[in-house]
């Protein structure tokens, strides 16, 4: 979660749906091939998200990795994935 003291709260998730989940036992490596998905939703209504980041290509999230969490500093989102790391905001004027 991240607010302006204690206004404009917004809650974060990332969606590691992507995530292969197996063993190398089963022949699987553990690995996302497919990126995290990062929603922003109102804290106060959590019906409709505020934003979502696409799927795939410019401003996606890195592949997914397990148990990753959204960091929020200075009014950034950060990811990290296998590979990369990505960091969401604002451009800057």
């Amino acid at each position: 979660m991240s607010a302006n003291g204690t206004n404009g709260g917004i809650v974060w998730v990332l969606d590691l749906s992507g995530w292969v989940i197996g063993t190398p036992y089963q022949g699987t490596s553990n690995q996302s091939t497919v990126e995290a998905v990062l929603y922003a939703y109102d804290a106060t209504n959590l019906a409709t998200p505020l934003y979502s980041s696409p799927v795939t290509g410019t401003g996606a999230a890195p592949p997914a990795v397990k148990f990753t969490v959204p960091t929020i500093a200075n009014g950034k989102v950060y990811i990290g994935g296998q590979t990369a790391f990505s960091v969401f905001g604002l451009l800057p004027n």
